[in-house]
């Protein structure tokens, strides 16, 4: 697992950051240079020199040069019996064998008039446009759960200027790697003098949330690595094959197993940052420790959502995302569990899930997470609900074969509600979540369902069947009827449902729909903030009709109509009267036809979500 470790240094104990460290990283400018050489030894600083003349090296933006051997000069080190303290510093970074000094475009950082995230919420409560009606007219309702926002946090963010500041930070790491500079110890200081900490990069990046942000996201980004099952001693799942006593609320571990999985797919890393103590007052301190904590929360929920969705799906079945579920409830006091095994399923009429599974070997389960905070055991939840369909063939729509392996990706949504639920309760946040993991196989046999089809839902709303290969929304629309018993504040699913989604927004956005403009409006604002952005789609009455049937109440699929604005127009039939959102994420959960391709999406727009609600909670 890839960390993070913060150290507030000054003049005595800076050099700790380098125990261990494979590489000292120095963001510079072309003004800062001299300043940062000021703490190499003379010996090493005159060979730093030689190698910048050399590369032509300025500090310009997006230049880098890595110079090697730095050890060498320890021997003719001489000490400065005026300033023995810092000389000892300058002797101690001597000892560094590799340094990589890199060019960044300070001008950004200190940029305060680019255009605030909250201009765009400004611009959609304008607009005339019937999909866009007034967001922010819901600001005044004071038991909204949408209404969450923290002003703290909108005056402080530039999302423009996030992004740019994440494309420089990814280059940089991309360009550590392409070095073959390993990122699992790596050492990033603020090599400032008294008279110029403000100006230090890596100072300036700390203080601002946001850029500390953007640096941390892409490193854990481009540190990431699946390291898979190149051995020769690999188990194989644990899953049980369906029988008619399978019972997943008392699913055994398979220790050895679950093992052998975890060490497959774990990496150690760390960034250590080293900040100057004297240049940070004590609530600055609290900030950068809480961005860290949180971006590491975050990462890990990401890190945990990307592996489970590279599992094959011999490996990754609904048994097995029934016990990550069980095991995330025995991580955490705050958290608990339920698994809905077929039986009971059944017995509550969630007909349009079990179809989808009918013709698997695997049973089919649904884990229900809770996350319920102190104080707060009678509020409405925020329901999440995962699709999991842990391969989806098509069943008897069966799709073409060449791209089918990359349907393991089909239960991304549901390792993105485990991910979040842990990171809200790693870091406590203030707020009810029920986590609902929808999970299924798509498979095909003689129990498979089949087009035409009519299957009474768990709403009594009938469904026409008319492709298996929409399996999503009938897995998403029993599981959305099922949330309604909860009361909740919101409902919000995410499914790797249509590729209409990646044909109309790429794999940049995920597609939103709601029937609530404030939600609508509030996870665009955290998406932006997030950087990890959705759009909005309509589901005007006129969409409704390319899923009327003369033979059920709708049909699964639309008849010459757009394909996700289709799939949205179904589930939003039973959401009713709840808030309700649903986030196509076909293409920002992963890349189709690209190999371990998982991004994690879209936790960190999710995740700003809820700790937003949670700040208004506290208030």
């Amino acid at each position: 697992m890839i960390k993070t470790n913060l150290i507030w240094a000054d003049e005595s104990n800076k050099v700790e950051t380098l125990d261990d460290s494979d590489c000292l990283l120095i963001l510079t400018t072309p003004t800062l240079l001299a300043s940062q050489l000021f703490h190499f030894s003379t010996p090493a600083k005159t060979y730093i020199e030689q190698v910048f003349d050399d590369e032509n090296f300025a500090g310009n933006k997006g230049q880098c040069v890595f110079v090697q051997g730095l050890k060498a000069f320890k021997t003719n080190y001489i000490p400065d019996t005026e300033n023995s303290g810092q000389n000892e510093i300058r002797q101690q970074l001597a000892d560094v064998k590799r340094v990589l000094f890199y060019g960044v475009d300070f001008a950004v950082f200190e940029a305060s008039d680019a255009p605030n995230v909250s201009s765009r919420v400004s611009t959609l409560s304008k607009t005339n446009d019937p999909s866009m009606v007034n967001r922010s007219s819901y600001a005044s309702d004071s038991n909204s759960a949408f209404n969450s926002k923290s002003t703290s946090d909108l005056n402080q963010t530039n999302a423009p200027a996030f992004r740019y500041v994440e494309q420089q930070f990814d280059a940089l790491f991309k360009k550590l790697k392409s070095m073959s500079v390993t990122l699992e110890k790596l050492s990033l200081m603020a090599l400032s003098t008294s008279e110029t900490p403000s100006c230090d990069p890596v100072n300036f990046v700390a203080s601002h949330s946001q850029f500390l942000t953007a640096l941390l996201r892409s490193y854990f980004k481009q540190g990431y690595h699946f390291k898979g099952y190149k051995t020769n001693n690999r188990l194989v799942s644990n899953s049980r094959v369906r029988d008619g006593n399978n019972d997943a609320n008392s699913v055994e571990k398979n220790v050895a197993s679950n093992e052998t999985i975890d060490q497959a797919i774990k990496n150690k890393g760390t960034l250590s940052l080293a900040l100057d103590a004297n240049h940070f007052n004590n609530a600055q301190k609290r900030l950068v420790s809480h961005t860290m904590r949180y971006e590491t929360a975050l990462n890990d929920a990401m890190t945990w959502a990307k592996d489970l969705a590279h599992m094959p799906a011999n490996l990754c079945t609904p048994d097995y995302l029934a016990e990550q579920a069980q095991q995330l409830a025995q991580t955490f006091s705050t958290v608990s569990c339920d698994i809905l095994n077929e039986g009971t399923l059944k017995q509550l009429g969630m007909n349009g899930y079990l179809a989808v599974n009918a013709g698997s070997q695997f049973a089919a389960s649904m884990p229900v997470l809770r996350y319920t905070a102190n104080g707060l055991e009678n509020a409405p939840p925020v329901v999440l609900i995962g699709k999991g369909v842990t391969f989806d063939s098509g069943g008897i729509t069966l799709k073409r074969s060449p791209d089918m392996r990359h349907m393991i990706y089909d239960m991304a949504g549901a390792g993105c509600v485990l991910g979040v639920i842990q990171a809200v309760a790693t870091l406590g946040l203030n707020i009810n979540i029920i986590g609902i993991v929808a999970s299924a196989d798509n498979a095909i046999d003689g129990k498979a369902y089949r087009p035409g089809d009519i299957i009474t839902m768990h709403s009594g709303k009938t469904v026409e069947v008319m492709s298996t290969d929409a399996e999503g929304r009938m897995l998403m629309a029993d599981s959305i009827s099922y949330a309604r018993q909860f009361f909740p504040s919101v409902i919000i699913d995410i499914a790797t449902l249509t590729g209409a989604a990646i044909s109309a927004l790429g794999h940049k956005a995920t597609a939103l729909f709601s029937n609530a403009p404030a939600l609508e409006s509030a996870l665009i604002e955290a998406g932006e903030l997030a950087n990890d952005r959705c759009w909005p789609f309509p589901l005007w009455p006129e969409y409704q009709d390319a899923i009327t049937s003369q033979h059920a109440d709708m049909m699964n699929t639309g008849i010459n109509s757009p394909g996700a604005i289709s799939a949205g127009c179904f589930l939003s039939r039973f959401a009713e009267g709840t808030p309700w959102a649903h986030l196509d994420v076909a293409g920002t959960a992963f890349t189709y036809t690209k190999s371990l391709s998982a991004t994690g999406r879209p936790i960190p727009l999710l995740l700003s979500y809820l700790s937003r609600c949670a700040i208004k909670n506290k208030r």
